[in-house]
């Protein structure tokens, strides 16, 4: 069953709809060609963004009541995915955290940063499709996520995100604070592996 989309997912979907296609154009992850290697250089600068954001969204300096709010138990596992998908692959450089990775300052502005990392799920299923029989013995944990509960959780973020940002001013920050995390991520994932700083 699907469900209504809310004004706050609405703004979300429609602030960022730009950002996210730009994005998939650029991502290894949507080539026609993918090897071992790439994912893992890959899923090492995911990991990067994604330690600070799972942090600053789960983690113990995070309010008790936003981490309610987000789902915290049954969603910060993203970087224990990746660091599984590196192990893998046997990847074994130091992640480097990203310096600009965007911290909330409100429950508002955490929904829409949760929006970038919850909403990559989705297509990360699809792409889990996609990859899996190419990239074994891979088990591309990042790209399964949740598997077969992925619907479920999604779903349920769209009601908390319903229930908590309701209000024009919530609804406007979080549709910025979702912009700040997309820019953010394609600024460290894809623009600084492409450009790197000189010796």
């Amino acid at each position: 069953m699907s469900l209504q989309a809310s004004p706050a997912l609405s703004a979300l979907r429609d602030a960022t709809r730009d950002l996210h296609a730009g994005l998939d154009r650029h991502s290894p992850l949507t080539a026609a060609q993918l090897d071992i290697a790439t994912y893992a250089r890959h899923a090492y600068r995911v990991l990067g963004w994604m330690q600070p954001m799972e942090a600053s969204l789960y983690g113990a300096a995070t309010p008790v009541e936003w981490r309610r709010a987000l789902g915290a138990e049954r969603r910060a596992h993203k970087v224990h995915w990746l660091r599984q998908d590196l192990l893998d692959s046997a990847h074994t450089q130091p992640v480097e955290p990203c310096p600009f990775a965007p911290h909330p300052h409100s429950l508002a502005e955490a929904f829409g940063l949760s929006y970038v990392c919850e909403g990559a799920t989705l297509g990360g299923a699809y792409l889990f499709k996609q990859w899996q029989n190419r990239l074994q013995p891979l088990q591309l944990h990042w790209l399964r996520g949740y598997g077969e509960h992925t619907g479920a959780l999604w779903r349920a973020w769209q009601q908390a995100l319903a229930e908590h940002v309701r209000s024009p001013e919530d609804i406007h920050a979080a549709a910025a604070a979702a912009c700040v995390a997309f820019e953010s991520f394609r600024r460290w994932v894809v623009d600084m592996p492409a450009h790197p700083a000189s010796p």
